[in-house]
């Protein structure tokens, strides 16, 4: 009788603990989003200090500018196979054609990384140009076609 209800339990144990496998997922050193919910006015300064001495972040001040935001961010990350992320304050700033962020650790007065994403103005075509297509459930449009000029001598 032992014979047969040793594998019996090695499997049920074997299941059950694939099941809380399964179950508990995975957990890394995230930040839980309600930890950390506004920055002070006064962390928020510190960030800009910190942000607009970075060299790199330098180079995106010069001309004009709008700082637009100063808010916690999550700053996700890989390496060697590993992800993580961390919630950091983050200096975003507009100019003319990118938008620019800024992580900063307030810890180590650093700027961990920064991306840029580029923004344009919508292409508007000029009516010439706009599909002719027939619109689902209308008429066709008409298109006048010029005629050409012809002189008599």
């Amino acid at each position: 009788m032992n014979g047969k209800l040793i594998p019996a339990v090695i499997s049920l144990l074997l299941i059950l603990l694939f099941m809380f496998a399964l179950l508990s997922g995975c957990e890394g050193n995230e930040v839980k989003p309600d930890e950390r919910s506004e920055l002070s006015e006064d962390e928020k300064k510190i960030a800009v200090r910190i942000a607009s001495e970075n060299a790199t972040v330098k180079t995106y001040l010069s001309g004009e500018y709008e700082i637009l935001d100063v808010e916690y961010s999550t700053l996700k990350r890989a390496s060697g196979g590993e992800e993580w992320s961390e919630q950091l304050p983050v200096v975003t700033i507009k100019k003319k054609d990118a938008v620019v962020m800024a992580y900063v650790d307030p810890e180590e007065e650093r700027v961990v990384s920064i991306a840029k994403q580029y923004t344009r103005d919508p292409v508007i075509m000029p009516p010439h140009a706009q599909s002719t297509a027939t619109p689902p459930g209308g008429e066709a449009p008409t298109i006048p076609i010029p005629t050409p000029k012809t002189s008599l001598p």
